[in-house]
């Protein structure tokens, strides 16, 4: 009986565990997206209403990789936050059609 009530508990605490991280990670994507929005619209000058989607992602990098969808643009564009900035990944803001 007490090894039963010892294995409740400790699956109680892995689920809750499971939970709060969960919730911590929606978290950090909301705020990621959030953040990002925010430097489009203020920073880079686009206007809000051309944006269809900011959507962050899972990734194996340090950094999450957030993509952002525009109005009569099928292009994806990739941003991350390093350091103090929004970094734009792809496509490569370098390249002018190379």
């Amino acid at each position: 009986m007490k090894f039963l009530k010892v294995s409740l508990l400790l699956v109680t605490i892995v689920i809750m565990a499971c939970f709060v991280w969960y919730g911590s990670y929606k978290s950090d994507m909301g705020k990621l997206e959030n953040d990002l929005r925010e430097y489009l619209t203020t920073e880079k000058g686009i206007d809000e209403h051309t944006i269809i989607s900011i959507t962050a992602r899972r990734s194996k990098m340090p950094k999450y990789p957030v993509v952002v969808k525009l109005k009569d643009d099928p292009q994806e564009y990739v941003y991350t936050y390093r350091g103090e900035q929004w970094v734009q990944l792809t496509p490569d803001p370098n390249d002018r059609g190379r």
